[in-house]
C-alpha cells in the first residue's frame, strides 16, 4: 500500500460514486471494451491530452491510486475522462492555499474539509473534488 490518505465521507461519498460509476444504473451499461491502465499510461493520458500540467507528478499518483481503490471498492470499472478530471479536481500546496481559494476560514483541518468534499493527501500536496 503507498503512502496516500483518501478521505471520502457522506454525501460527497455517495455522490462521487454514483456519478462517475453510474452505479444505480448498472442495468444500462451493456458491453464496450474495457483496458485496464497503469499509473504510466494514465500521467500519459494526461499529457495526450495537454494537461500535463493539471497535476503534479505525485498528484497523479495520488489520483490514480484513489480512482483504482475506488472502482475495485465498487466493482465497477472507471472510464477515464481526462477532461472531466481537470474540471472536477484541484491540487493544492496544502490546507491554507484553499482556504484561501475558497475563503473557508471555519474550516481548520482536512478531517472538516473531507466532510464538504472529496480529499485526497499525498506527500506534496493535497487534490480535492471543487465545490
Amino acid at each position: 500500500m503507498s503512502n496516500y490518505t483518501v478521505q471520502l465521507t457522506g454525501a460527497a461519498q455517495a455522490d462521487y460514486i454514483a456519478q462517475r460509476f453510474n452505479k444505480n444504473n448498472q442495468s444500462d451499461v451493456y458491453g464496450g471494451i474495457v483496458k485496464t491502465i497503469d499509473l504510466y499510461e494514465f500521467r500519459r493520458a494526461f499529457s495526450d491530452y495537454d494537461r500535463a500540467d493539471q497535476f503534479s507528478y505525485e498528484g497523479l499518483g495520488a489520483l490514480f491510486e484513489w480512482l483504482d481503490e475506488l472502482s475495485a471498492d465498487t466493482d465497477t470499472p472507471y472510464e477515464l475522462d481526462v477532461i472531466g478530471l481537470c474540471c472536477e479536481f484541484t491540487e493544492y500546496s496544502d490546507l491554507a492555499e484553499i482556504q484561501e481559494t475558497y475563503s473557508l476560514t471555519d474550516i481548520n483541518s482536512i478531517e472538516m474539509l473531507s466532510f464538504y468534499t472529496v480529499v485526497i493527501e499525498f506527500d506534496g500536496g493535497i487534490i480535492i473534488q471543487d465545490f
